[in-house]
């Protein structure tokens, strides 16, 4: 048995030196944290049909991703309009970050200035809602290029210092919107996050660790390893190539703290150990808990690859790389466990004879006692727990019936259960992004858009005519239609269609036909129209709002409703397909909650096999996964109930905290186990478990949840809607695993535990 533990010494001592080595690269990639979000539209994978479709449309019309600026009094006759748009337009070149830019003072003066003759209250009708608001503010409309939407930071900077250079404007008073400033925003709440709130959630969980601990030797422990799993995760996302999105920002705090999870337990064997003698007290903390430590980092891993079957690219990638980093920093522990400990405990000496002094100075300088670990306040106390036990034996079938009947009912709210990918719902209400997009709909129009695209199957150029008023009639047809704002095509400068007929109406249609051949390469490059050899595909882009409680799936089918109206009943049918942002993002929002349901499956059907094998029972392992199931149908049905949205963020929450709860349950069931294999009865193996692991049951949690606290303020929904949702499940996993599965071993149906766990 020595040379094996000789081996594990050396190994782990190995270990401190090579993390050593390593640090000075985890810190280098620290600095050097790339932050970047793909678009939507990327979320989907590739052969979805909503995707491909709009990715068809981007090939045709050219990319929609545009930067649209604007400020509390820009009309039409604001001169600082026409300033900042020719700032704009001189940058715009072969290497810019600029393709174009037009302004709808621009759009209303070619109108005025062509040959459509058209009154001044027919111009605001036709552009109303996409170029020019009701009050008369008009937005500057920049299209960015390739180079300007991979730099988007460097874009939306670059107008912000035009704006400074035109007098009497400056970049305060900009109102920006747009899939730019979208990805933008997103990556600067991802940066903010990193930057300021990580430190802030190390410090609390240090502060936590040791109120909990009371030892300032064991923190010390706990807080190197975990701060080693925490560099891995940043180094991992680093080194492989990956950006930190708004999605995978928690990854550093979530590895820290299931690392942290696992070095409490550690801890809590080492300062629990008798073993006076022993050459190293770590080794012997290992012997303990490294068997449930493994199990309930292999579950969690279980938890979080199950997320790898999503059909959403960043949980795909948030399952892959958790999963992958748990398991270095897994390694990491066990590892450097005992080298750590001894060290920090001045524990690292060759073997000791019963006399030895050297272990009591260490220890007494620390504040300890040889023998017995500094006590903690949330050490739950004896009295306190032998009277809670008898009383959960005495009701472990009402608890358990009661707990039974709880998962039903809160089962019924996830069927309840709603998701949102809105932009507006990813910032509170008070932040400026969400407040600009509030303005900009109240004096311009709505920002979100739905493509309408109809596809003609003729090139004849007597059709063309026809193709122009069904143009005109869905665009009307929209326009009356109170959920769309406005409706933006190449009608607004068509010439006035008639339909009468005679002489004169014969010659008033050869006019305006002449007028719609010269104007159709014109529409090309507006990005109005599209022509191939046999079709002609007109564009009309249908503003909705991005900011109203109504949901993109009732959008959606309120314009492809209004489309058919005009499209069934003309002369000329033409094809109609609905694309654009909202339809993807629509799409996203029903993978959501498809998605959520199906990686927690597979979480479960992976973990509960696991949890078989530690009781040896088919049955066992469905029972004891019971306290696990419970917090995740508590926390995600009450939101059902409450009516809240479910964002992206909920799918990580899901898989990840079931994989997180059944640590807990895992050194509690191990234990139980093992006082069953020494003879215990069912009741004193629960009470031995209950003893030797509930305080760092508590510990755990508390800290883990501790650690989430200042992610509560972070200025991105998602980020806080992660952190409110692992605080709930971990602190409903706790009670899950304190009052639930005792209950449950204590019951009758506990005996398939015990019957087949027992040695």
């Amino acid at each position: 048995m020595a040379a094996p533990l000789h081996i594990v010494d050396k190994l782990s001592r190995l270990t401190l030196l090579v993390l050593a080595l390593l640090l000075p690269a985890a810190l280098y990639a620290v600095f050097k944290l790339p932050i970047g979000s793909a678009g939507v539209h990327e979320w989907l994978p590739q052969g979805r049909v909503e995707r491909d479709r709009y990715e068809k449309f981007l090939s045709q019309f050219g990319s929609d991703q545009v930067l649209v600026v604007s400020w509390d009094g820009a009309d039409a006759n604001d001169p600082r309009v026409a300033t900042l748009v020719e700032r704009i337009r001189q940058c715009i070149g072969d290497d810019s970050l600029f393709s174009s830019v037009v302004s709808g003072s621009e759009v209303i003066q070619s109108l005025k200035q062509s040959k459509l003759r058209l009154s001044d209250a027919e111009i605001q009708h036709r552009l109303e809602g996409t170029l020019v608001g009701k009050s008369g503010i008009v937005p500057i409309i920049i299209s960015v290029s390739p180079q300007g939407i991979a730099q988007h930071k460097l874009t939306i900077e670059t107008i912000r210092e035009f704006a400074d250079q035109v007098e009497g404007l400056g970049r305060e008073q900009l109102r920006m919107v747009g899939a730019v400033h979208e990805s933008y925003a997103v990556d600067v709440a991802a940066e903010q996050s990193l930057s300021q709130l990580v430190l802030p959630s190390t410090v609390l969980a240090l502060t936590i660790s040791w109120i909990c601990l009371g030892s300032f030797r064991a923190i010390c422990v706990v807080m190197l390893l975990a701060g080693s799993g925490q560099l891995v995760a940043v180094s991992v996302v680093y080194y492989s190539g990956y950006q930190f999105s708004a999605v995978l920002i928690v990854l550093p705090t979530l590895i820290f703290m299931l690392t942290l999870s696992g070095a409490v337990h550690l801890v809590n064997y080492l300062l629990e150990s008798k073993n006076r003698d022993s050459t190293s007290r770590g080794i012997d903390a290992l012997k303990k808990g490294w068997w449930p430590c493994t199990l309930s980092s292999l579950t969690t891993m279980l938890g979080m690859a199950s997320l790898i079957t999503s059909e959403l690219a960043p949980v795909r990638q948030f399952g892959g790389l958790s999963a992958i980093c748990l398991g270095i920093a897994t390694i990491i522990l066990l590892l450097a466990f005992p080298a750590t400990a001894d060290l920090l405990f001045g524990l690292w000496v060759k073997p000791r004879s019963p006399s030895s002094a050297s272990e009591e100075s260490s220890l007494e300088k620390d504040g300890e006692k040889p023998n017995v670990a500094k006590p903690s306040f949330l050490v739950i106390p004896r009295s306190v727990a032998s009277k809670f036990l008898p009383w959960q034996r005495r009701h472990a079938n009402s608890i358990s019936i009661a707990s039974i009947l709880l998962l039903i009912f809160v089962s019924i709210g996830l069927t309840k259960l709603q998701s949102s990918t809105k932009f507006c719902d990813m910032f509170s209400v008070s932040h400026r992004t969400h407040q600009d997009m509030l303005w900009y709909e109240q004096n311009i129009g709505p920002i979100s858009t739905v493509e309408c695209l109809l596809k003609f199957e003729t090139t004849s150029e007597s059709d063309l005519l026809q193709e122009a008023k069904t143009i005109k009639h869905v665009v009307d047809q929209l326009n009356r239609c109170e959920l769309v704002g406005g409706a933006f095509s190449a009608a607004s400068f068509f010439p006035k269609l008639t339909d009468a007929t005679g002489m004169r109406a014969t010659t008033v249609r050869a006019a305006q036909l002449r007028g719609l051949e010269a104007s159709l390469e014109q529409f090309q490059e507006q990005g109005l129209l599209h022509t191939t050899e046999q079709s002609r595909v007109w564009r009309v882009s249908a503003r909705v709002s991005a900011v109203s409680p109504v949901s993109f799936d009732h959008l959606i089918q309120t314009v492809t409703q209004q489309v058919h109206i005009v499209v069934d009943n003309a002369e000329i049918k033409p094809q109609v397909e609905i694309t654009g942002l909202t339809p993807v993002m629509h799409e996203t929002q029903r993978t959501i909650l498809s998605d959520l349901g199906s990686s927690f499956l597979s979480a479960y059907l992976l973990i509960t096999p696991a949890m078989m094998l530690v009781v040896r029972s088919f049955f066992g392992g469905i029972l004891i996964m019971l306290p696990n199931v419970l917090p995740v149908a508590l926390v995600f049905g009450a939101m059902g109930w409450q009516g809240s949205s479910l964002d992206i963020a909920g799918i990580l929450t899901a898989s990840v905290a079931l994989g997180i709860a059944v640590d807990d349950t895992l050194h509690f069931v191990c234990w139980y186990v093992k006082q069953l294999g020494e003879g215990e009865s069912r009741p004193q193996a629960v009470e031995s478990s209950f003893h030797a692991c509930a305080s760092a049951m508590m510990h755990t949690t508390l800290i883990s949840c501790c650690s989430m606290v200042p992610f509560l303020f972070a200025d991105f929904e998602p980020t806080k809607q992660f952190a409110r949702l692992m605080i709930g499940l971990l602190a409903a996993a706790l009670a899950g695993d304190l009052i639930l599965l005792p209950a449950l071993l204590l019951s009758p149906a506990g005996k398939v535990v015990r019957s087949l766990g027992r040695k």
